[in-house]
């Protein structure tokens, strides 16, 4: 026969198994993602554009919102096409960056939706959410019209 302290624990380990309430998800972000090529597909380019960097757009970061996610769109020779926080890198070619640890991650998640239409990377970068604290994040990224639009999380 199981204690009562037995029984109560099972329920304590699920709940601290699950994400923290209201942190992003995997899932979270590659929704994100797939509403954003299905926005591209019905509106077009500029209003994508227009959505990400607009600050009242609704692929921008709003904070305490969409779980603090937003999109950014890249072309394929990483520029800058629209970002949903850092909106002073629009226009500029990042090809080149490389995180902390060295990783080539634009031109890494380029060759991945070329190879495979969409999918994960992970890499360093600023979390804005945190004070542009550098921080582990995973981006799912997905082709689309010459467009590479992702939603990465922060580990």
């Amino acid at each position: 026969m199981r204690t009562l302290s037995q029984l109560l624990a099972v329920p304590v380990v699920a709940v601290l198994a699950l994400p923290a309430f209201g942190q992003a998800t995997r899932d979270d972000a590659k929704a994100l993602v797939q509403e954003a090529v299905q926005y591209l597909a019905r509106n077009g380019r500029e209003k994508l554009i227009a959505e990400v960097a607009g600050p009242k757009g609704q692929f921008h970061f709003q904070p305490g919102q969409r779980k603090d996610l937003y999109i950014f769109v890249y072309d394929e020779k990483g520029t800058v096409v629209a970002h949903g926080v850092r909106l002073e890198l629009m226009g500029k070619n990042r090809w080149e960056s490389k995180d902390p640890d060295g990783k080539p991650w634009i031109q890494d998640w380029t060759r991945l939706v070329h190879e495979k239409g969409s999918g994960w990377i992970e890499y360093k970068e600023l979390n804005p959410a945190a004070g542009n604290k550098v921080m582990a994040k995973a981006s799912f990224v997905e082709l689309k019209d010459g467009l590479v639009i992702g939603c990465g999380i922060y580990q």
